[in-house]
């Protein structure tokens, strides 16, 4: 039987190990600090598709070339609260997520139930396009992706720290 002898490091550095240099911050991880940017990332776009939406209601009776149909005012109401709804639940994802990184309490909790709930809304919005005839595929794949994204971020969110 053979007995290895240990080979010390030739320097103190070399005895002390490697260290991972990451950006990510410490008390996150880097799965989590991505999926945090993706949640920041698709609130932002959620305040920008909610203004769209704002728009597109209040703007409704002027595509008309002359007179509006007389529901008009009724047909620009669904669309802008609607624009209001995702314009406030965008602000909502961006600013919790800018919480996160900003180590605020219990803004991962938050964060996480928040991306939970957009990524259900996400899979129902999917069905919603492909259940109506014809199928817009392409907003279908947008939507499937959208779920992918914030049901990972809120798994990762929601999980306990190690």
């Amino acid at each position: 039987m053979t007995t290895r002898r240990t080979v010390r490091a030739a320097s103190a550095a070399g005895a002390r190990g490697r260290a991972h240099h990451t950006l990510a911050p410490t008390h996150l991880g880097e799965a989590t600090a991505a999926a945090t940017v993706g949640v920041i990332v698709g609130g932002i776009a959620l305040v920008i598709t909610g203004i769209g939406m704002i728009a597109m209601g209040l703007t409704l009776g002027s595509r008309y070339a002359g007179d509006p149909p007389p529901n008009a005012g009724s047909l620009m109401a669904l669309p802008a609260l609607l624009g209001i709804a995702v314009l406030v639940l965008g602000g909502a994802l961006t600013a919790c997520g800018l919480a996160v990184f900003g180590q605020a309490r219990r803004a991962r909790l938050l964060t996480g139930i928040l991306s939970g709930l957009t990524a259900a809304l996400g899979a129902a919005g999917a069905l919603v396009v492909m259940a109506q005839p014809p199928p817009d595929v392409v907003l279908a794949i947008a939507l499937t992706v959208a779920t992918l994204v914030f049901g990972v971020a809120a798994i990762l969110l929601l999980r306990p720290r190690r």
